[in-house]
């Protein structure tokens, strides 16, 4: 398993394992709306796709939480992979450029 980077307005973000980005879209410290890289195949996905990838949906409440510093680093990309609306925006769809 190689896993994701998460697209935020500052760059893309990780890499994280898939179990990782799944626990913090549980806990909406990822937006189903955020973009990720699949590391393994190159190819974006949103983050509802990779929660729809999942047998049986979500993972369950008991599933082990992120360690301290991935769940730090997952909050931290919570406030840069949306603009005002809630909505995803890429530079491209908003003129930005860093």
């Amino acid at each position: 398993m190689i896993g994701f980077k998460v697209l935020t307005k500052q760059g893309l973000k990780g890499p994280f394992k898939k179990s990782s980005i799944l626990k913090a879209i549980t806990s909406a410290e990822i937006p189903l709306q955020a973009r990720l890289l699949d590391l393994e195949t190159g190819r974006y996905l949103s983050a509802a796709e990779l929660v729809g990838e999942q047998e049986g949906g979500l993972p369950s409440a008991t599933d082990k939480k992120p360690n301290e510093a991935e769940r730090q680093e997952l909050s931290d990309i919570h406030d840069h992979v949306t603009d005002d609306s809630g909505e995803l925006r890429l530079d491209e769809e908003t003129g930005s450029r860093d």
